[in-house]
């Protein structure tokens, strides 16, 4: 893994209150369930949200900020 992608999960991991692990595993194996039991109930029912609505998960995928990440991530 590229060290951009480790400052990525560092920081999102920080984020998400999460351990970079965790993170990390969740992202390698596709699924969220661990770093969703892992958060705070709070973060993970927002997020949880998010993710079950197309229109606001579209909009976050597509605005700048994830344009920057996924720019970062391809490098």
């Amino acid at each position: 893994m590229n060290s951009n992608m480790e400052k990525m999960i560092e920081l999102a991991s920080k984020k998400l209150g999460v351990s970079s692990e965790v993170l990390k595993r969740s992202l390698e194996k596709g699924n969220v369930d661990d770093m969703l039991n892992s958060m705070r109930k709070e973060d993970a029912d927002k997020l949880k949200t998010i993710m079950q609505n197309p229109s606001v998960k579209e909009k976050m995928l597509n605005s700048p900020d994830a344009e920057k990440i996924m720019k970062k991530l391809q490098e």
